[in-house]
């Protein structure tokens, strides 16, 4: 009996303090509908309360720290085994023509934000190369390139998906939705043109490893 209420005692000590519930069961081994009863009979002044929630909010913000560094660690240790591997690839084919021009080619016409590989061009031998490239040193299967056609509306009845389709190999089906841009013109000017081709695969791991072979040559031509 002693030793139950030297427990309670203890219980409502930590309660008041600023204790949840948890940490005083930490400290208090007994059940949680046990010290339900004790406290309810010992309830909390306004500044009591006050201590209690500037302790959870200490606790949160807290937890969200180590949570954010455990992330920039976690990030931090991606990018060094990213970072290595792009080095080894560069080694192994730093003199390669195709390698060096896919880097300049990206470099000139491709995203430069967002979270994916993702170039567009009109030259459809261009996208051809890039498509290439991709699959040889980025190791993307042609397969998972997505693509989407840019072309003004006068243009639609042509059906330019199928052409682009045939000259990159990449599933007309698997073609997003195509994109008509605004424009003034009823007639085509240039007779040759086929629109814009927007080729996008590897996620966010792709475009880091581009942006490492980048720096990599600039460094080396400098």
């Amino acid at each position: 009996m002693q030793k139950k209420v030297l427990q309670k005692a203890m219980a409502v000590r930590l309660r008041k303090a600023g204790y949840t519930y948890r940490e005083i069961l930490e400290k208090v081994p007994v059940s949680r509908s046990s010290l339900s009863v004790w406290l309810r009979d010992a309830p909390l002044t306004d500044a009591e309360k006050t201590v209690l929630k500037k302790r959870r909010n200490d606790r949160i913000s807290t937890g969200r720290i180590r949570a954010a560094a455990s992330l920039r660690k976690a990030r931090l240790h991606r990018e060094g085994s990213l970072r290595k591997k792009a080095e080894e690839t560069f080694r192994t084919y730093r003199h390669d023509e195709l390698f060096r021009v896919g880097i300049s080619l990206y470099w000139a016409e491709g995203a430069k934000r967002g979270n994916s590989f993702s170039f567009v061009n009109s030259d459809p031998d261009m996208v051809v190369l890039m498509i290439a490239w991709m699959e040889r040193f980025l190791h993307i299967p042609r397969k998972d390139i997505r693509a989407r056609l840019y072309i003004h509306r006068p243009y639609a009845h042509e059906h330019l998906e199928t052409f682009w389709s045939e000259k990159t190999g990449i599933n007309e089906g698997d073609f997003r939705q195509t994109v008509y841009k605004p424009t003034g013109l009823l007639v085509k000017k240039r007779p040759d043109y086929k629109g814009c081709l927007r080729i996008e695969a590897g996620g966010v791991v792709a475009l880091r490893t581009y942006q490492f072979w980048q720096r990599m040559l600039l460094a080396e031509l400098q």
